[in-house]
């Protein structure tokens, strides 16, 4: 079975409350069920997690890249300033995806800088939550690729 982790970082616990004109209302339990909700129909194992410790990130990235789950990662701030978030995913071979609710090149411009960026097979920012939905929409597929391709 396919299987897709999302992993948020810093401060996405504060989505819905935290600066609404910027990250929107819904907060990260309506993300959650939205996409536990898309998981069920596409039959694909969803796991949801959040934390704002850099360290318990890079070990949520090091367990789904070794089992072969996607990533889809909103890393918050830790994506402009984490080498560890980087690395984590080189070098488990994570299939992931960086994810923003804001369109980050808008922003202040330490906002432009992506670590994970060049070790992810895609970004997707701007789209406010939605962001995450499309995010699924392009790992699931590369996922299923990557399992039908025989074993070396």
């Amino acid at each position: 079975m396919v299987a897709v982790h999302v992993l948020n970082g810093p401060n996405l616990n504060l989505l819905g409350t935290r600066e609404p004109a910027t990250y929107g209302a819904v907060t990260l339990a309506g993300v959650e069920a939205r996409l536990k909700e898309k998981a069920a129909a596409a039959g694909v194992e969803l796991a949801f997690k959040q934390t704002n410790y850099e360290g318990e990130l890079v070990s949520f990235i090091q367990e789904a890249g070794l089992s072969g789950a996607g990533v889809i990662i909103n890393a918050g701030a830790y994506t402009h300033t984490s080498v560890a978030l980087r690395d984590a995913i080189k070098g488990t071979d994570a299939l992931a995806i960086e994810v923003h609710v804001s369109n980050v090149h808008a922003r202040e411009d330490f906002r432009h800088h992506s670590y994970m960026a060049p070790v992810c097979v895609g970004v997707i920012c701007g789209f406010g939550v939605a962001s995450y939905d499309l995010a699924f929409d392009a790992i699931v597929p590369l996922l299923q690729k990557r399992a039908a391709k025989p074993s070396a």
